[in-house]
């Protein structure tokens, strides 16, 4: 049974069958007991051309060669889908390999760094 409080009215509702996923870049991060109410699957990191497959889907905005391209330089940056789709919303279809090069280098320069605890 769950409860939501919402507009200072509280609703009880049960839900049945629901299932939930999760995922991490990093096991270490989560807390022990949270990983314990998980069944851990470990999955392959994609090869190249996978990647840059998934770049094109990701990027159906961009055309197929700059969206290759894309994948191409993030796989060997750090195979990071998120800085993918980070480049992909700076771009414009006319912009070319030269654009997604400074971008990059803008984002690897000054990218948005994890608080440490």
């Amino acid at each position: 049974m769950s409860k939501v409080d919402q507009q200072k009215k509280q609703y009880d509702f049960e839900i049945r069958g629901a299932k939930v996923f999760a995922t991490c870049n990093e096991l270490s991060r989560i807390s022990k007991p949270l990983q314990s109410r998980f069944r851990i699957l470990q999955l392959p990191r994609y090869n190249e051309e996978q990647f840059i497959k998934f770049s094109v889907k990701v990027l159906k905005n961009l055309n197929d060669p700059l969206a290759r391209y894309i994948g191409h330089i993030v796989f060997e940056q750090g195979r990071d889908i998120g800085t993918v789709m980070s480049v992909g919303k700076l771009l414009k279809n006319s912009d070319g390999p030269e654009d997604v090069n400074r971008i990059i280098q803008t984002l690897m320069k000054y990218g948005v760094k994890e608080e440490k605890k």
